[in-house]
């Protein structure tokens, strides 16, 4: 497949204000095109007589229901942007985003777009000392938080000459300047100033990631390859349109939150659900009322709450507006993928099992929308994607990518050296990941540096989890290898119960000889209460290796994106005491 002319054919995807006649050369997209991502979200969808159509609905964390409309979300977008370009006339500025999911974040990232400010979203309840880590990194001008009094002073004490303060109840601190929604509403007859495009490889925003490295990198993306990217995805794996109604429950510090749930929506002139935490849905009230009231089309939903929302949902949820399922953030289990299709009354249609990366900048693989569970078993991510010249290595079983497309990152702003990182000699783009191909289905079976390498035998850790978690005692389960100098690696096997049955560690033993055989006995099982895992549910099995290694040691690298840090010192509790009983 060419994919230079795929992309060609792509462009009119989204409104550009100049044309572009290039396509693609020496890593940059459509160089020579302009546009104003806002506009594209905002003014397109107005221009086309949507004004007055439901844009955003947000839930914050207290239940309470706010709605805006595309002519809502673009007088509020307007009169930030006005508000930051007066204290801030300066050009080239930086911008950090400190917040949850919130119509707050939501106004400040289309704020940034429309005034072409590179900007970076972090988490809010990251540390002190991860914040600041991020701060260095990024070297923000502006510092936007929606934080209270005294997660300002520990965190940003040291930032007032750069804090914006965007909530209802002020700070008692002094700082830049103090808004909020209320405020932005208050002012009326605010003419939106002459819109300024920018040129498509402008850098659009910054994500840290850390994930299986233990290090923060700030992967950058670029202004309308990104757009495009986001756009396309939506629709070819989703099925959105105009018409859509979707709830995409990531955090705004996770690619999902921009590209899901913000971007790739109101770009299409859809309706967008955002939740303060996606914790909210496990109210399951909550998530009845929210599907049938808000005629929620598209639900696509961390593996992590699907598992969760399974020992607490009975009946099922039917609701004739709900067409499409998706889940993201780690393996979906067969067994999990096929109770979430049943549940929602949706078994004939595939799961949206997604493969991504913030590197990727949207979906890579997955099923699609169109596509029958019979075609692709719950648990693959689909087809290999011919367009990105998706192939298994022979040797390494490593995935990798022959060809560039849209979504991929434009640099990463730690330095070349960890952006060389992602690309092959051969000049194959690297995902880190195992994979293997089941009757033209694709599966993922762990990264690639959690390969557990016995005795000559390489299994993926992934790969031996979706063994063990159908033992009916096992909720949740991780494998990682810890060195040995005579087996390579040895196996420890990480639990958490349902009920723990006396027999359960022989159960462990019979899956294992079963699927692999006696070399892939355990050297060590583990019961946990939780395993460390990232809001979106990926499992940081470097934490849990670290741990085992040196479980007395405090430096176990970066785990600030872990969802409950309180697990990783159980953990330690339980290993320490452990070693001490030997």
């Amino acid at each position: 497949m060419n994919y230079l002319n795929y992309w060609k054919n792509k462009k009119k995807l989204i409104y550009w204000n100049k044309f572009p006649k290039k396509t693609f050369s020496k890593n940059k997209w459509f160089d020579d095109g302009k546009l104003n991502i806002s506009f594209n979200c905002l003014d397109y969808n107005i221009k086309k007589g949507n004004g007055k159509k439901k844009a955003l609905v947000f839930f914050d964390k207290n239940f309470q229901r706010h709605e805006f409309s595309y002519n809502d979300l673009l007088s509020l977008t307007v009169n930030f942007s006005n508000l930051l370009s007066n204290l801030f006339p300066k050009k080239n500025l930086r911008v950090m985003i400190h917040g949850s999911a919130s119509i707050e974040t939501a106004i400040s990232m289309l704020a940034c777009s429309r005034l072409g400010l590179f900007h970076s979203v972090v988490f809010n309840e990251l540390s002190y000392d991860s914040i600041q880590v991020r701060i260095k990194l990024f070297n923000p001008d502006i510092i936007i938080s929606r934080a209270e009094d005294d997660d300002i002073k520990k965190k940003f004490s040291n930032h007032f000459n750069k804090l914006i303060l965007f909530r209802e109840s002020f700070s008692k601190f002094n700082m830049i300047k103090k808004t909020s929604i209320s405020e932005l509403k208050k002012v009326k007859n605010l003419k939106a100033k002459k819109i300024i495009n920018f040129s498509s490889n402008n850098n659009f925003f910054c994500l840290f990631t850390s994930g299986s490295t233990g290090k923060p990198k700030g992967i950058i993306h670029s202004m309308g390859s990104y757009l495009l990217y986001a756009k396309y995805t939506c629709s070819k794996y989703f099925g959105m349109k105009n018409n859509s109604v979707s709830l995409t429950a990531s955090d705004a510090g996770w690619i999902n939150g921009h590209t899901y749930a913000l971007y790739g929506p109101l770009s299409l002139g859809a309706k967008t659900i955002i939740l303060e935490s996606p914790l909210m849905i496990l109210d399951q009230e909550f998530l009845k009322k929210i599907i049938h009231e808000e005629k929620i089309s598209i639900l696509y939903l961390p593996v992590t709450l699907i598992r969760l929302l399974k020992g607490i949902l009975k009946n099922k949820i039917k609701s004739k507006y709900l067409k499409t399922l998706g889940s993201m953030g780690e393996p979906l289990a067969p067994s999990i993928g096929n109770w979430f299709s049943k549940i929602f009354n949706l078994e004939k249609k595939s799961i949206i099992n997604t493969y991504f990366q913030t590197e990727t900048g949207g979906i890579i693989t997955a099923p699609t929308f169109r596509d029958k569970t019979e075609k692709h078993p719950h648990g693959c991510v689909g087809k290999m994607n011919k367009v990105v010249g998706m192939f298994i290595d022979k040797k390494s079983k490593e995935l990798l990518l022959k060809n560039p497309w849209p979504g991929c990152f434009k640099s990463v702003i730690n330095g070349k050296e960890i952006e060389k990182k992602y690309w092959s000699d051969d000049k194959f783009f690297k995902m880190f990941d195992i994979g293997k191909i089941n009757q033209g289905s694709l599966y993922i079976n762990g990264r690639s540096d959690d390969v557990l390498n016995v005795r000559g035998h390489r299994i993926g850790s992934e790969e031996m989890e979706s063994i063990l978690i159908k033992i009916k005692e096992v909720s949740e389960v991780s494998a990682v290898g810890v060195p040995d100098s005579n087996e390579g690696n040895k196996i420890i096997i990480f639990i958490k119960c349902i009920n723990k049955s006396k027999n359960l560690k022989n159960k462990i033993d019979d899956q294992l000889i079963k699927y692999f055989g006696t070399f892939a006995l355990p050297k060590d099982v583990i019961y946990v209460t939780n395993l460390p895992k990232t809001r979106s549910g990926k499992i940081l099995r470097r934490v849990l290796r670290e741990i085992y290694l040196n479980p007395k040691d405090p430096n176990i690298g970066d785990i600030s994106t872990i969802l409950d840090k309180k697990t990783v010192f159980q953990i330690k509790k339980k290993i320490i005491g452990k070693s001490n009983e030997s």
